[in-house]
């Protein structure tokens, strides 16, 4: 296949079953190379033909081409501090198996989550049957290489220059393509969920750290090559706790589990109404001013539409939807306050594993490249 091909899958992905008279008009194709794709298309099983959904009621009517999504599937894994999600899915990010394992970050080396992870997708996919597997997406904690094989350095994990899509492929026997987490998640939101059809997608995920990732008209944003956008770093005082990032002040220094932890008494492992806990007590105020200072900050530097709050941030009460949307519009630049939305990921605790997906689905299928 090529780009032609993954032009015409984007095309059904996004719009649903079209005549050809549509694919021709919507990819620009002429109608011999548009004749050419969609029959290299139906020969190879990704997509069939059904009934017309548009007619001009003269003659026969013709038929639609329409995705097959379970012509072939993909995994998606996440890689958190701590926490591994494995998800396989069709090829429109529906998941049929899913599932997740703890490690400890001190006493566990990365070779064995990574064979641990591929041990887990080997059972899952036995369980449903070996479906043809197109490849792996790795959502990593951290920023990623331009060529998207090796993970840069992630401060939670202390890992650095791992060649983890090489792991991968070793260990499983897939291709495989890593992305920095928080932006694999916002990629999910904007091919598959709340994000669709929305220009600039932010999407903010807190759990052992805090993290954001930015899609822009359908396209991460990974400046420098690296995919991450550092929310978490961003300087709110100069005297402020010594951050993991060796800074002082940062946003992440104040905001992170480990801090919300101990805030609210507790130890081990948080519980998902960690913020509705931090609700009850006075910690409550200044972490929502501070959110509210960093995320102002990015609103005017980044000209977001819409913020999807992902992890604890995604499971808060309402009340810091309230103060966010009460907050943050006098502090923003007066254009981004009638169209700005902040909204609760649509794939909750599985925005991982789903961000892991997306990646891999555009990497190994809407590209029109498989491998």
């Amino acid at each position: 296949m090529g780009v032609h091909h993954g032009q015409i899958l984007c095309i059904l992905r996004d719009g649903g079953p079209q005549s050809r008279a549509s694919l021709a008009r919507s990819s620009k194709l002429s109608a011999t190379t548009l004749t050419h794709v969609t029959a290299q298309l139906l020969r190879a099983g990704v997509v069939a033909e059904c009934d017309v959904t548009e007619t001009t009621g003269i003659g026969r009517p013709g038929q639609a081409i329409r995705l097959v999504p379970d012509a072939f599937h993909v995994a998606g894994i996440h890689l958190g501090a701590g926490l591994v999600q494995i998800a396989i899915t069709d090829l429109k990010a529906g998941a049929k198996s899913i599932a997740s394992f703890d490690f400890s970050v001190r006493e566990t080396e990365p070779d064995d989550v990574v064979s641990r992870a591929a041990e887990t997708l080997s059972r899952l996919r036995s369980e449903l049957g070996e479906p043809r597997l197109l490849g792996v997406g790795v959502a990593v904690p951290g920023p990623v290489n331009a060529d998207q094989r090796s993970i840069l350095v992630s401060i939670n994990t202390g890992w650095s220059n791992l060649p983890l899509a090489d792991m991968f492929e070793e260990k499983t026997g897939l291709p495989a393509v890593l992305e920095h987490n928080v932006s694999s998640m916002a990629l999910a939101e904007v091919r598959y969920g709340i994000g669709r059809q929305v220009p600039g997608v932010l999407y903010v995920y807190l759990r052992t750290g805090l993290g954001a990732g930015l899609v822009v008209d359908g396209m991460p944003f990974r400046p420098g090559g690296h995919g991450a956008v550092e929310l978490g770093h961003i300087q709110i005082s100069t005297d402020g706790p010594l951050c993991s990032c060796g800074n002082h002040g940062c946003l992440e220094s104040y905001v992170n589990e480990a801090v919300l932890m101990r805030a609210v008494g507790l130890k081990g492992q948080a519980p998902d109404n960690l913020l509705k806990r931090l609700e009850a007590t006075e910690a409550w105020a200044p972490t929502l001013d501070r959110l509210t200072d960093s995320l102002a900050i990015a609103i005017n530097l980044l000209a977001p539409d819409l913020i999807i709050l992902g992890g604890h941030l995604g499971e808060a009460p309402d009340s810091l939807f309230d103060h966010l949307l009460r907050n943050l519009p006098p502090r923003v630049m007066p254009h981004m306050r009638d169209v700005l939305r902040i909204e609760r990921s649509g794939f909750g605790p599985l925005s991982g594993a789903i961000g892991g997906v997306a990646v891999a689905l555009d990497h190994f299928f809407y590209s029109g490249v498989r491998q």
